[in-house]
C-alpha cells in the first residue's frame, strides 16, 4: 500500500499497523477530522438521542424520590437500564457506559449533596437551598480554603432561575472591560513605549502638572493679596484706598502675571489633555459600583423568582438542570473516546 492509505503490512510481521491520510500531518488535524466525520457525528448523536430517551422513560425514579427516598435502589437502576440503553450503540465500551452514570451521581450526591436534599426537601426545598447556599456564599467575609472553586454566580440555578439578571450582570462586566481598555490605552499614549519599556502618559502629565502647580504656588499667593479687594490690606486697591502711591506694586503685579499666566496656561493644556482620562476613571468608578450593587442583589433576585415557581415549576427546573448535568458527563466520555 502506498502512503495515505488506511493501513499496509510489515514484510516481516504479521502484525496489521494503520497509516494516517497524508494531509493529515498534524495531531490537531486528525482531531478535527475525527470530530467532522459524518459516520462520528451520526453515531454520537444517536447515542445522545439514546441517553434522553432513557431519561424520559426514567425520571419518574427522581420524581418519586421525595416520598420513597429509596436513593440506592435509585442508584441501581440507573446504572443497570442505562447501560442495557446505550451500550448497545456500540460507542462506549461498559466502563465508560457506567462511568456516565456513576460521575453524574457522584457529583449529584457525593458532591454537592442535591439528591439528598431532593429526597428531604422536595423540588422547591431544593431550588430554596441552593439559594440559600448562594446567600451564605456571598456573605462569608472569611477566604476559601484553598483549593476551594465554588463560586455564587456560576450556580447553575442563576441561569435557570434569573437570565435577565445575568445579562445585566455579563453587560456590566463587558462595559468595565471596555473602560478598562480605553483607560490603559490612553496611559500608553501614542508611543507606547519608550527604550524597549512601557510608558505611562497619565503619571507623566500628573507629574509635570504637579511640578508646575507648585513652582507658582507662593507666586499665586501673591497675586491674590495684590489684586485683593479694598479692605484686603497689602492688595493694590487698598493702598490706592490709602492715597499710596502703587506704582511699585502694580510693576510687581506684572512681574508676577508674567511668570504666572504663561505656566496656567500650560497647565490648562495639560488638563485639557487629562479631561477625556478622568472622564473614563470617573464612568469606570461608577460601572464598578453598579456591578457591586448587581452582585449584592443577586440572593434578592433568586428568592423572588423562586417563591414566584410553582411545585410542577421547580419540578421541570430540577429535572432539567439534572438532564443537563447528565448529558455534560455524556460529552465528556465522547471527548474521551475520541482521544482514545
Amino acid at each position: 500500500m502506498t502512503n495515505g492509505e488506511i493501513g499496509f503490512k510489515s514484510k516481516n510481521m504479521e502484525e496489521e499497523y494503520l497509516d494516517f491520510q497524508s494531509n493529515l500531518t498534524e495531531r490537531s488535524g486528525i482531531k478535527q477530522f475525527i470530530e467532522a466525520d459524518a459516520g462520528v457525528q451520526q453515531q454520537e448523536e444517536k447515542l445522545r438521542q439514546a441517553t434522553l430517551s432513557w431519561w424520559e422513560q426514567h425520571q419518574q425514579h427522581l420524581i418519586n424520590l421525595p416520598q420513597t427516598k429509596q436513593l440506592m435502589e435509585l442508584r441501581k437502576e440507573f446504572l443497570q437500564t442505562f447501560e442495557a440503553v446505550v451500550r448497545p450503540i456500540g460507542l462506549l465500551d461498559r466502563f465508560k457506559t457506567m462511568g456516565v452514570i456513576v460521575s453524574w451521581w457522584e457529583d449529584a450526591y457525593e458532591v454537592s449533596a442535591d439528591l439528598k436534599r431532593l429526597a428531604n426537601l422536595g423540588f422547591k426545598g431544593l431550588i430554596d437551598s441552593w439559594v440559600d447556599t448562594i446567600r451564605d456564599a456571598l456573605e462569608d467575609t472569611e477566604p476559601q480554603k484553598s483549593g476551594s472553586k465554588f463560586d455564587p454566580l456560576n450556580h447553575k440555578i442563576v441561569p435557570a432561575l434569573v437570565p435577565d439578571y445575568l445579562q445585566d450582570l455579563s453587560d456590566t462586566e463587558a462595559e468595565i472591560a471596555t473602560l478598562e481598555q480605553e483607560k490603559e490605552a490612553f496611559e500608553q499614549g501614542e508611543e507606547g513605549e519608550e527604550d524597549g519599556e512601557a510608558v505611562d502618559i497619565v503619571k507623566q502629565l500628573g507629574d509635570q502638572l504637579k511640578e508646575l502647580k507648585y513652582s507658582i504656588k507662593e507666586p499665586q499667593k501673591r497675586l491674590k493679596e495684590l489684586l485683593g479687594s479694598a479692605r484686603k490690606k497689602g492688595s493694590i486697591a487698598y493702598h490706592q484706598n490709602q492715597g499710596d502711591d502703587t506704582t511699585e506694586l502694580e510693576q510687581q503685579l506684572a512681574n508676577v502675571q508674567s511668570k504666572v499666566v504663561p505656566i496656567e496656561k500650560q497647565i490648562a493644556e495639560i488638563e485639557q489633555k487629562l479631561q477625556p482620562y478622568g472622564e473614563i476613571v470617573e464612568n469606570l468608578k461608577e460601572v464598578r459600583k453598579r456591578l457591586r450593587e448587581l452582585k449584592a442583589a443577586l440572593v434578592e433576585e433568586l428568592e423572588a423568582a423562586s417563591k414566584d415557581l410553582s411545585e410542577g415549576e421547580a419540578q421541570v427546573l430540577v429535572l432539567d438542570l439534572f438532564e443537563a448535568d447528565l448529558l455534560t458527563q455524556l460529552q465528556r466520555y465522547v471527548i474521551e473516546h475520541r482521544q482514545w
